[in-house]
């Protein structure tokens, strides 16, 4: 029988999967970055010794381990087939970021009367974009979520058992990739719960993800003598610690990455909502921040530096912190419109996300609230809906925002681009131009820069605490970057300085232009206007240097 609704349906994830795919391709040449080199290290260790998935770790003193293991088990597929180039491993990614958003169609189509907008509203969202370029957890984690969520969600309503069993092992997928899977139990009992009333048999379902984590952690413990959960816990405690941040402080970046990150929400409720509403709550949030600074409860942001003030990042970080309150705002007017287990659960998904990022993770970053991403689309046109402006809306007007947001999203993702394609560069530079050293060649700092000049052999990572440094040798620094220190002036001679440029438009990684899309430890933005070049230090050791550093 000829089914009009379903061909439509079909034809409708063909455009998605298409626009998803031609969204990425470009990027599918992208240096390895931030922690890719980690999973693409654990996935080659894991190849070769399958069940020894944490054995590439206790290479480290002490091995620090935050996810599980089950994206390396992803990356050695390809990695074993093709290669561990860049574009095997990328056009592997390419699979799971697909699968988000066939995932957000299909749970649109249940959630909202335009689930194609809401599909292409998540993947035109910088956040899931840039994320979908990376070769960490993040991104394959989500596209677990969306369908354990999905199918749950069915099994619920329509009272069957098998989506419940799919959804559960969906959850234990999910839990295995990234250990924030394990908060979709909470989610799903508190939205059954008001559902159905009272406990029942799909409760059972929920033990499966906690028991297998469990006993995840109980054979990590008895082979490598690591207690996940509180080893997790631990490196979030501490670096709480170490940053001095404010739970007020935290909630403003919070705001400034849910807003800035999703964006496309923002155009639509800017465009929709009366002016004077508008610039009453920009006036509000402005002075607001104001008196935050005003108080130091701001006190890290790089408002100003030798330069005078910062102002491009003065006057972003309103407008993102705005973007982020409208969200919320959407999302606790929903739950207050609709009073159903539907709005419950968007408006649990989104909140208790939101603050898993600010007061539990060790830092606010972009992957950290990628799990709300395919909600961006969602909840706007269910607001939309609520306040009877969506009949009014011509297809023109209702598609201009998402067209928007995805050329931003797509200059923020060749942002990342360039920044990681310069640490490539960088590697193969510095090593031609040092390999005639007679010296050792040291290096501090991690990331794809490591990656790189590793691969290229005859260099070393300075350990603080055991140099082993010899007069003549030489130590090579990225200046935007992880684990680096200055060295003492009396030890070394600055020899070199290499600069190499990045996209001049937005920087999503900068210090001093307050970006930090994978930390907020570099900046309170998940991306900002304006660049500084990657530079990198050679220097020489003028003296031998065998006890530890003492900073």
């Amino acid at each position: 029988m000829y089914d009009e609704k379903r061909i439509s349906s079909q034809k409708t994830l063909y455009v998605l999967l298409s626009l998803c795919l031609l969204c990425l391709f470009p990027f599918l040449n992208k240096a390895f970055h931030i922690d890719d080199p980690t999973f693409i290290g654990m996935a080659k260790h894991i190849q070769s010794n399958p069940l020894d998935y944490f054995g590439y770790y206790m290479q480290f003193s002490p091995p620090v381990i935050t996810n599980p293991p089950l994206v390396a088990y992803f990356i050695a597929i390809p990695g074993y087939l093709f290669g561990y180039s860049e574009v095997s491993i990328h056009a592997a990614f390419m699979v799971p970021a697909a699968a988000v958003i066939i995932g957000t169609y299909l749970l649109a189509c249940d959630l909202c009367t335009k689930p194609f907008i809401a599909a292409f509203a998540a993947l035109s969202t910088p956040i899931f974009l840039v994320s979908s370029t990376t070769a960490m957890c993040d991104v394959l984690m989500l596209s677990f979520w969306i369908f354990s969520i999905y199918f749950w969600r069915r099994g619920i309503r329509e009272h069957k058992r098998v989506h419940l069993i799919i959804a559960s092992v969906f959850t234990v997928l999910c839990v295995l990739t990234k250990y924030m899977g394990i908060c979709l139990v909470p989610l799903l009992f508190a939205y059954s719960l008001f559902e159905k009333k009272r406990l029942g048999e799909w409760f059972l379902y929920l033990l499966l993800p906690i028991a297998v984590l469990l006993l995840f952690d109980q054979v990590t413990y008895i082979k490598y003598g690591i207690l996940q959960m509180s080893e997790i816990g631990t490196f979030s405690l501490y670096h709480h610690k170490v940053t001095h941040k404010n739970s007020i402080a935290n909630t403003v970046t919070g705001l400034s990455f849910l807003g800035g990150g999703l964006l496309v929400h923002w155009l639509y409720y800017v465009a929709y909502t009366s002016l004077k509403k508008v610039l009453l709550c920009f006036f509000i949030i402005i002075l607001t921040l104001i008196l935050l600074m005003g108080f130091d409860l701001l006190d890290y942001y790089p408002i100003a530096g030798v330069d005078g003030i910062n102002w491009p990042f003065v006057v972003q970080l309103p407008f993102f912190v705005f973007a982020g309150v409208s969200f919320m705002f959407i999302t606790i007017s929903d739950l207050v419109r609709s009073k159903d287990s539907d709005s419950l659960l968007l408006f649990l998904w989104i909140m208790g996300t939101f603050a898993f990022t600010v007061f539990i993770n060790w830092s606010v970053n972009g992957r950290s609230i990628l799990p709300i991403t395919p909600l961006a689309g969602i909840m706007v046109i269910r607001y939309l809906q609520q306040k009877d402006k969506l009949s009014l809306i011509t297809k023109q007007c209702l598609y201009a925002p998402l067209l928007i947001s995805l050329i931003i999203a797509l200059i923020v993702t060749e942002a990342d681009y360039s920044l990681a394609n310069s640490a490539r560069s960088a590697a193969h530079k510095i090593h031609n131009d040092t390999i005639s050293s007679s010296g050792g060649k040291w290096i501090e700092g991690d990331w794809g820069f490591k990656y790189y000049i590793d691969s290229l052999g005859g260099v070393k990572t300075l350990d603080y605490d055991n140099p082993l440094l010899k007069k003549g040798d030489i130590v090579i620094i990225p200046s935007n970057n992880t684990n680096t220190k200055m060295l003492y002036k009396h030890l070394a001679l600055f020899k070199k300085q290499y600069t190499f440029d990045v996209s001049k438009l937005l920087s999503t990684m900068n210090l001093y232009k307050g970006a930090g899309f994978y930390t907020d430890l570099a900046g309170p933005l998940p991306f900002a206007i304006g660049y500084t070049p990657e530079s990198y230090y050679v220097y020489e050791i003028l003296m031998d240097k065998t006890t530890a550093f003492t900073y």
